[in-house]
Parts: structure tokens; sequence; C-alpha cells
């Protein structure tokens, strides 16, 4: 069962001018089984939350992302409202985030990026889920706070650091997250630290409706395509495309069953 362990259906659905629903149907027709729809502001909870009512297979991380706005009253809004969904929904809630840093963006200040950061990997380890991380040149910075925190459940989502910085983290005890963008034929760092990591701490994923991966870059992108990335992986480093399919939804499972 192939598994996108993070996508954003309600951009899916403005990027291919249709509904999140129908962008669930196209993983049905891809034989992708389960996804996690990934939140990144206040705004969207109650959206996410009402999404996955209606589709047993498809988990909710909750987060601000590090380009959104993350002042103390929305943080404070935010933990308030995700505690209550946690405690109501645990059967659908999959992690926290995605938080991090975005220094390449820099759309919030760092001092905000991190305090978010901060709280959001406070309220992970507190209910014992993973916390997801974007990291945009910013990995220095990124290790530096998860080790603070460390030991913790995370998961570096769309991994864009080399064999070395995968080795840190999963050090750490995190997760690596690839994305579409490690099948591009430039992305040789990447490739790398794919090969690399072992396939009992990886996840794939499509952080849809970004980062196509090949054979159809160029065109928008949805869950049902992360089919080509576990292709990709279970060619590289030269495994059967079952045993990439196999350790990717243990990895996937034992995380949901931290709960």
């Amino acid at each position: 069962m192939y598994i996108d362990s993070h996508a954003h259906f309600d951009l899916c659905a403005d990027d291919h001018n249709t509904t999140a629903d129908a962008i669930v149907s196209l993983m049905d027709e891809n034989q992708v089984t389960s996804a996690v729809h990934v939140v990144i502001d206040y705004e969207g909870l109650k959206w996410g939350v009402d999404f996955v009512s209606r589709h047993k297979n498809i988990y909710l991380a909750l987060g601000i992302h590090p380009s959104s706005l993350a002042d103390s009253s929305t943080l404070n809004q935010f933990t308030v409202t995700i505690e209550q969904y946690i405690k109501t929904i645990p059967e659908k809630i999959f992690g926290i985030g995605e938080t991090g840093l975005d220094y390449y963006r820099m759309r919030q200040p760092k001092a905000m990026q991190q305090e978010s950061f901060y709280t959001q990997i406070q309220l992970a380890k507190k209910y014992n889920l993973p916390v997801i991380v974007h990291s945009r040149d910013a990995m220095e910075d990124t290790y530096t706070i998860l080790k603070k925190h460390a030991p913790l459940k995370g998961i570096i989502h769309c991994f864009s650091g080399g064999s070395s910085d995968a080795r840190k983290f999963i050090d750490l005890g995190c997760c690596i997250s690839f994305a579409g963008n490690v099948t591009y034929k430039t992305a040789t760092n990447l490739q790398d630290a794919a090969h690399y990591v072992p396939l009992d701490r990886m996840l794939l994923e499509t952080d849809a409706p970004f980062l196509t991966p090949a054979p159809h870059r160029g065109r928008p992108n949805h869950p049902g395509l992360v089919t080509h990335t576990y292709h990709f992986i279970a060619s590289l480093k030269k495994v059967a495309l079952s045993n990439c399919i196999d350790n990717i939804a243990q990895n996937f499972s034992n995380l949901l069953n931290t709960q």
C-alpha cells in the first residue's frame, strides 16, 4: 500500500481547479491507500478537521508553517484549539506541524518562527506525537532547536540536505521524508541522502501540490503521484518495490500507534 505522508489537499484542489474530495479519488485510482493532510495556519484548522472526518484513511497534521503568522495571540488560540482536537478526535491526528524554520522566504521574523517552532515541539512532546519539521536554508538552527528537545519523535519533511545532515537528524530519533524532488536528475545531493537513509527511518511524500515527481514534473501534483517516488527510491536503493512499500507502511503505522 502506497502512503503519502505529507500533502495539502486544500491547495491541491485550488491547483487542479477541483475539490479536495476529487483529489482523494485520484489517490484511489493510483492505489494510494493513506495520506496526511497538513494544515499550515490557524485558519486552516477547521477545514482540515472537516475534511479528514469524511475520509477514513486521511489523517491530519495540525500546524503553523514558519511562513504563517504566529504572534502570541495566534499561538495561544492555536494551542487551545488543537488540544481540543487531540482529545476529541485522537484517531485522526497524525502529528503536529508543519512547523520549523524558513530562512529562504523569510515571510516572518526569525524570532517569531523560532517561538512558533518551540511551542509546537512542546505540544508534540506533551501528546507523544511526531513533530513535522519544515527546514529551508535553516538546517543548523533546525538541528540545534530539535537537539535541545531530544528525545522526541520527528519527521524532517521534504528533506533538503545531504547524507551528513540526515545522519544528525536520525541520531536525534527523527525519520527522514523525501518528496518528489528526489527524482529530479540534478538532485544528486538528495539522492545521496536517500541512498544513505535506511528504509526503517524513511517516509515518502508528495508535498502536493508542490514538487511533482518525474516523469510528471511541470504538471499539477497530487497524492496519487507518490507512487513514482516509491519506484524511484526502490531503484535507487536496489531493493524490491514491495520491500520499500512495506518498510514505509510500517514506519507510518509506528508513528500512528505512538498516540
